[in-house]
C-alpha cells in the first residue's frame, strides 16, 4: 500500500540538494551509470538487476535484510519508486520494479 505522506517525507530528504550541489537520486540520462547513485540506491538497483522477473517491494526489502514490516518494506518501496520515477528502473502497471534492459544473468 502506498503512503503519500511517507513518500513526501522521503521525497524531501532525497531529493533536497547534497552537498555537491546535486540531487542525490539524480534524473537518469543516457550513459549514466549507477555509480553515481548514493549506495543505498545502488544496492537496489543490484537486488533488481540479479530477479529474474520483476520484483515487488517487499521481495527487494527481504533481499536487503530489511523484513517485511510495513516501515520497513514502505521506505524501501519509496526508493524503488523515486528510481523509476527519475528514470532508472521500470515501474510495472502491477507495482513490479525491473531493470530497464531486462534481467542480467
Amino acid at each position: 500500500m502506498d503512503d503519500p505522506a511517507m513518500d513526501a517525507e522521503l521525497e524531501q530528504v532525497t531529493s533536497t540538494l547534497g552537498a555537491g550541489g546535486m540531487l542525490l537520486v539524480p534524473q537518469r540520462e543516457p550513459d549514466m551509470d549507477a555509480d553515481l547513485l548514493p549506495e543505498d540506491y545502488q544496492v537496489i538497483m543490484q537486488v533488481v538487476a540479479r530477479a529474474a522477473e520483476p520484483v515487488k517491494a517487499g521481495e527487494v526489502s527481504v533481499a536487503l535484510g530489511k523484513g517485511t514490516l510495513p516501515g520497513q518494506v514502505e521506505a524501501v518501496r519509496a526508493k524503488l519508486k523515486r528510481l523509476a520515477e527519475r528514470g532508472w528502473l521500470h515501474r510495472t502497471p502491477a507495482g513490479r520494479y525491473a531493470p530497464l534492459t531486462g534481467p542480467r544473468p
